[in-house]
């Protein structure tokens, strides 16, 4: 019903979510920790931020999944999409693939549907 009040358990908002995915896979060289992190910091400094690269990062996620494609590398970059330069120095150090293809979200995001 129109204007209804969300009524689903916390654990099936879209940040959970996000959260959940990114404790659950496996990552290298610690992405998945560097990621906690980030989405800390992004929750306490600019939360509509963080609200957007979550659902991008769902969106990313799903999309990849339904062309039979592996949906780490977009999910990440996703959510690193409003990653300002310093921070992507600060999290993204040693993670290359990563950082490229989340600056280039943020440059051609009409490259990349609906997300």
């Amino acid at each position: 019903m129109k204007g209804s009040p969300d009524l689903s358990p916390p654990e099936f908002a879209v940040p959970a979510r996000v959260r959940r995915i990114n404790r659950t896979w496996f990552t290298r060289a610690g992405l998945a920790e560097v990621t906690g992190r980030y989405l800390d910091h992004l929750e306490s400094t600019r939360p509509k931020a963080f609200d957007r690269v979550c659902h991008r990062a769902l969106a990313a996620a799903r999309q990849a999944s339904a062309e039979q494609a592996d949906p780490k590398p977009v999910f990440y970059a996703a959510l690193f999409s409003e990653a300002t330069r310093a921070e992507r120095n600060d999290y993204l150090r040693g993670h290359f693939f990563t950082r490229l293809l989340s600056s280039e979200m943020q440059i051609n995001p009409s490259q990349y549907g609906n997300l």
